[in-house]
């Protein structure tokens, strides 16, 4: 039997890198970005320019994450033991959550996540501020080029710790679209 959710997922690749423009919006909430722990060297020298990176081959759902004091967070796609890899990296960032160094992030994700189970079923998405862009983000390739737009909308979501920018998330990206969520 196939999944018939399949399609909401299906893409020529896990891999779609941040666009520019939306990296610019997430260091005036963040400031420098201190990791991302989905990236890759070309994205992030190109764009999220972020101290410190997780390459896919050192699997950032397993490397340590350490104490960054802003994480910046666009999980690849895909599918790892049968849940969304979007939903395991997300559970990823609420555990480091609750260490004492953590101090904020904003993760991207797809709207279908909003909605994803956790194995903390006590939080999700819509337990932060996020906003849903009008527009479906205009993904780009490590050379550059477009990769194309998802076939469903995006979602930015900031996780405050110990720094709580939410007022600040509000103010930079409602512009870009419908805020939602737990605001202060």
């Amino acid at each position: 039997m196939s999944d018939p959710s399949a399609a909401l997922r299906s893409s020529g690749s896990n891999e779609w890198g941040t666009p520019p423009e939306l990296l610019d919006l997430a260091r005036q909430v963040l400031g420098p970005i201190d990791l991302d722990p989905a990236s890759s060297p070309v994205f992030n020298q190109k764009v999220v320019q972020a101290r410190r990176f997780i390459t896919a081959h050192e699997d950032g759902l397993t490397a340590s994450w350490g104490s960054p004091r802003a994480i910046w967070l666009n999980p690849p796609g895909g599918i790892v033991g049968g849940r969304p890899t979007a939903v395991l990296f997300w559970e990823r960032l609420l555990e480091r959550r609750l260490w004492p160094g953590f101090g904020h992030a904003l993760f991207l994700g797809f709207s279908t996540n909003i909605l994803a189970t956790t194995q903390d079923a006590r939080l999700s998405i819509m337990d932060f501020c996020f906003c849903v862009p009008r527009r479906r983000l205009a993904f780009i390739r490590e050379d550059g080029s477009p990769a194309g737009q998802p076939t469903h909308h995006n979602v930015v979501c900031y996780v405050p710790g110990r720094i709580d920018e939410t007022e600040r998330f509000i103010e930079v990206f409602e512009p870009l679209g419908a805020i939602a969520g737990d605001r202060p």
